[in-house]
């Protein structure tokens, strides 16, 4: 009896024991309970639409904050922060009313700080990767130069469109038909007038106003995925135009933001300022968190062999059917 006692007491206790090594306890149902370690193995191996788990995203994602905070965190202060905040909040109205906007999105807004943040930090890396000279400068500028000068009614049907030419060709106030008919929000304070440069609008009607000469009206509606335009070219006139040096501050933010949306480029960076600190990933199961930064060990050479062998076994067995 004392043996069986014994036993029943180490069994109890490995029991116990193994449910604190799955750590704390994060739900429970009549079924049974979830803890960190049942999460953990979970999210390690629930796959995601980018080919990587949620295991591994998340710890990208903590992995390159690392990085970057490591690095240049110190570059980067709260104010920095509340200033990036205050212009995302802009077109929302204060601070609070965006943060209130936010929350009705189920966001919270320390996330966004976090975001924020990061992307700070990516931008500092950059900032010290790269030089901005005069002569990208200067060529940003002049491709950034707008093209035409345009004004343009928008109507939801060609019945009124045709309508606003005729009564255009007899001697109308463009602006007023602007204010009467046109469904452009965008343009009603211009008098339908948009400046703009090759690719920035809808091909048919930068091709309408590309056809036309300064001062000429389009003889019949352009119909585009928005509707029925009215366009009238104008002269382009490019004495309103800032300056490059006027400019510049606004161009080398252009630039940096184009090196910023660069795929390749940033994942160079990331690769080489992770190479800088010596990323570790201690689990196997998560190695694909950066896998697309990082070089992948080649497979050990008994590993290579014994798939080899069984490729060989597999053609023997399909030769001897």
């Amino acid at each position: 009896m004392k043996k069986l006692l014994v036993t029943a007491f180490a069994t109890t206790a490995l029991l116990l024991a193994g449910c604190s090594d799955k750590g704390t306890e994060v739900a429970s149902t009549e079924a049974g309970r979830i803890r960190e370690q049942d999460l953990y193995e979970q999210m390690k191996n629930e796959p995601l639409q980018n080919g990587l788990t949620i295991g591994e995203t998340v710890l990208q994602k903590m992995i390159l904050e690392s990085i970057f905070d490591q690095l240049y965190g110190k570059e980067v202060t709260d104010d920095d922060i509340d200033a990036e905040l205050e212009k995302s909040a802009e077109p929302y109205g204060t601070m609070d009313e965006y943060r209130e906007l936010l929350e009705m999105q189920g966001i919270d807004i320390e996330d966004v700080r976090d975001s924020v943040r990061l992307q700070l930090l990516m931008r500092e890396a950059l900032l010290d990767d790269i030089e901005i000279t005069d002569e990208m400068i200067e060529e940003e500028y002049e491709a950034s130069k707008p093209d035409y000068t345009a004004q343009h009614i928008l109507v939801e049907d060609e019945e009124t469109a045709n309508d606003i030419i005729a009564q255009l060709n007899d001697g109308a106030d463009f602006g007023e038909l602007v204010t009467e008919y046109s469904q452009d929000p965008g343009s009603l304070e211009t008098e339908g007038t948009y400046t703009f440069s090759k690719g920035q609008m809808v091909p048919e009607f930068e091709g309408a106003v590309d056809g036309l000469e300064a001062g000429e009206l389009t003889s019949e509606p352009v119909q585009s995925d928005h509707g029925f335009h009215v366009i009238r070219r104008l002269e382009l006139d490019l004495s309103e135009i800032p300056t490059v040096e006027d400019d510049r501050e606004a161009i080398e933010e252009t630039i940096v933001n184009g090196y910023l949306e660069d795929q390749n480029y940033m994942g160079d960076l990331i690769t080489r300022l992770a190479d800088k600190v010596n990323v570790q990933i201690a689990d196997d199961e998560l190695k694909g968190a950066m896998a697309a930064f990082l070089p992948q060990e080649a497979p050990a050479e008994e590993d290579v062999d014994a798939e080899e062998t069984e490729t060989d076994a597999d053609a023997t067995e399909e030769d001897a059917e």
